[in-house]
């Protein structure tokens, strides 16, 4: 795929069940490409400042989730395996790179959705329950049990008593509460707010470690809500005057300068080199540092993000060693210019890998609310004019396949969906029938005396190849089309505000989606949702209200499946490519489990765990390593390219992967 994502992931829900989206082909580009070179200190670091005894506070008595709680009536779950290995080691550093820096390191409100944004969030906060990666089994993380009442409509969670935030403070129910209000606060300009309103009770605390949620509907989506929501320290969410926090003020005050979690990594403000430099720190104190779910996890002790814009420039210098991690975004410079001497040398891993991330989607966003695109038959044509076997076979070396659905890569996508073809009498048919009958003097097409012209923001250099070639196409059909150079940054703003005629963006996708959050007609209208053509379907709308309620999942499939044909032929993009693998080439001195990669998502995560947590510095090849670059006859060994663990051994509903676990 061309160019980087960001992420647009409603936060609040557990993983596997949030708006994720990725605009991997907007490239933020706000930073200068030429970080500072710095010493980075490696050591792990603490930032306690209460030192809380382990375990619940004596006051708070068993029945009330203190200690001597015995779990006798709730639900937990004793058998999570992470995608940790027990042989991973700690310490150590890994870097990577990306083209723009974020526009926000908090991690709610306005512009939290960059794809860093994402990955950081599940570095440093954490949730009150996690999922286990294979069985997609509810496991605990803060909280330790649960109860969903006999109507199913009343969630209660039992938070650990060992629990606590970077500062040292014990995470207790009045943080989820605070959470909660803070997420209802329409100053966080996200729209999700409504979310919250519409379909829950505010939550009750019923002790210090005990809190329970009630939903206002009936939803098998509704537990997951509430037990997806990352927890922030209500001391943090707390003004001067030990009042609660004002949206607005939370977006200033933490909009670079992020709260301290409760999760392993912690970024520190003078870490944060604004367009340069992001470094990320494991903490030396994480409270669940033994827990069963964190072995062989969370190793590096520094996670270093350099912003780079310029591709080749990144390119050369991950060839050089300056970075860690290099991700092909381009089939081209994969087939042609990955097996460069340390590639061959092995000093330089390369790996094609092949798990079940569900593909999303991604292409020419047009926006419904304006004219061309508010005729169906202009959002038609211009899926005819894109001519994606031409840049395949040019460009992409014939790596990829033009996406026919919202849900590809899940049982949810519709099997019936055309896949469209380039067709530019089609397409011209169309464009006159929408009313472009008229051509002027440079054969460009004309209503009621206005040219037929669009604009087409890009942010990255890289899209010029197949944009000119879809410019040539769009002006045979004689429409106008100007490609518009600017920031990644800006590209994202003007995506967010609705303030474009066509723009590029590539959303992730979910597996089972969490449709309240990007389909329904109300995301149209929400400032910060994923919905940017602006498509609105009272089917769909219904359609959603039967899923949500719906507890069978088999019955839940066809009606996504009705939704994806709805939302597909209604063309509110210009569908481009997808592909389900990874293209990762890496400095060879880490180790790894066999799965590489987590199960469902892309390498540096954002609903599922990212590299940066399963990977480890691995001292033997870190020695091989150096000394390979010191005597260019030395080789270090190397593996196959492809690695189909998450389509193989993955597959199974009852794989361990302690039976995978690096010998």
């Amino acid at each position: 795929m061309a160019g980087k994502r960001y992420t647009t992931k409603f936060s609040l829900v557990l993983s596997t069940f949030v708006v994720l989206a990725l605009c991997s082909m907007i490239l933020y580009s706000c930073g200068n490409d030429k970080p500072k070179s710095k010493t980075v200190d490696t050591k792990p670091i603490s930032i306690k400042k209460f030192d809380t005894p382990p375990g619940a506070d004596p006051s708070v008595s068993a029945e009330q989730g203190g200690n001597g709680f015995t779990g006798e009536g709730w639900t937990t779950y004793t058998k999570l395996i992470g995608y940790g290995d027990p042989k991973a080691t700690k310490g150590g550093s890994i870097s990577w790179s990306i083209p723009d820096f974020p526009a926000t390191l908090r991690p709610i409100g306005k512009d939290e959705n960059s794809y860093y944004t994402r990955m950081a969030q599940n570095m440093m906060y954490e949730r009150l329950l996690q999922q286990d990666p294979v069985t997609e089994d509810y496991a605990p993380l803060l909280a330790t049990h649960w109860k969903i009442s006999d109507d199913k409509m009343k969630f209660t969670f039992r938070i650990n008593p060992n629990a606590r935030w970077a500062d040292g403070k014990p995470v207790t129910a009045d943080d989820y509460l605070a959470t909660w209000k803070m997420m209802l606060d329409p100053e966080l300009l996200t729209g999700g707010d409504e979310f919250y309103k519409e379909n829950f009770e505010m939550p009750v605390k019923e002790s210090m470690y005990i809190v329970s949620v009630k939903a206002k509907k009936l939803g098998w989506i509704y537990f997951d809500v509430a037990a997806g929501i990352k927890v922030l320290p209500a001391h943090y969410l707390q003004d001067d005057k030990g009042n609660m926090m004002k949206g607005k003020e939370f977006l200033e005050k933490y909009n670079y300068d992020p709260i301290p979690g409760s999760g392993p990594y912690y970024i520190k403000k003078e870490d944060v080199e604004k367009g340069r430099t992001i470094i990320m720190r494991r903490r030396s104190d994480y409270w669940a540092e033994k827990e069963n779910w964190a072995v062989g996890m969370n190793n590096f002790d520094v996670f270093k993000t350099d912003v780079i814009q310029d591709d080749n420039l990144e390119f050369e210098k991950f060839k050089k060693g300056d970075i860690d991690v290099y991700s092909y975004n381009r089939a081209s410079w994969w087939a042609e210019k990955s097996d460069f001497d340390d590639v061959k040398r092995g000093l330089v891993q390369k790996r094609k890998i092949f798990n079940q991330k569900p593909e999303g989607q991604s292409g020419l966003a047009l926006n419904m609310r304006k004219e061309p695109f508010n005729d169906i038959k202009m959002r038609e044509a211009v899926n005819k004019l894109i001519d994606f076997d031409k840049w395949n076979e040019r460009l992409f070396f014939n790596a990829y396949k033009r996406i026919n659905s919202f849900f590809g890569g899940t049982p949810y996508a519709n099997p019936t969906n055309e896949t469209f073809k380039y067709d530019l009498d089609g397409a011209i048919k169309l464009i006159e029938e929408a009313g472009f009958k008229d051509k002027n003097s440079e054969g460009y097409r004309t209503k009621n005396g206005k040219v037929l012209a669009l604009e087409l923001p890009f942010s990255n250099k890289s899209q010029e190849r197949y944009l000119t070639i879809l410019q040539e196409d769009f002006k045979k059909a004689g429409i106008k089309l100007d490609l518009k150079e600017v920031d990644g940054t800006t590209n994202f703003k003007i995506g967010n505000e609705r303030n474009f005629t066509m723009i590029i963006a590539n959303w992730g996708g979910q597996n089972p989606p969490s449709l309240d959050f990007n389909v329904v007609s109300k995301t149209a209208d929400d400032p910060n949702s994923t919905n940017w053509p602006g498509y609105k379907s009272e089917r769909v709308d219904e359609l959603v209200k039967q899923y949500t309620v719906n507890f069978n999942k088999k019955e839940r499939i066809p009606m996504v499946q009705e939704i994806d044909k709805i939302l597909y032929n209604m063309y509110p993009y210009g569908y481009f490519w997808t592909a389900q693998y990874q293209r990762l080439s890496w400095q060879n001195k880490f180790g790894m489990p066999k799965w590489i990669l987590a199960k469902g998502d892309d390498f540096y995560g954002g609903t599922d765990t990212p590299i940066f947590q399963i990977w480890w510095f691995d001292p033997a090849k870190a020695a091989a390593y150096d000394e390979a670059k010191k005597d260019n006859s030395k080789k270090i060994p190397t593996e196959e390219t492809e690695n189909k663990f998450w389509i193989t051994e993955g597959k199974s509903d009852v794989l361990k992967l302690s039976d995978f676990y690096t010998k």
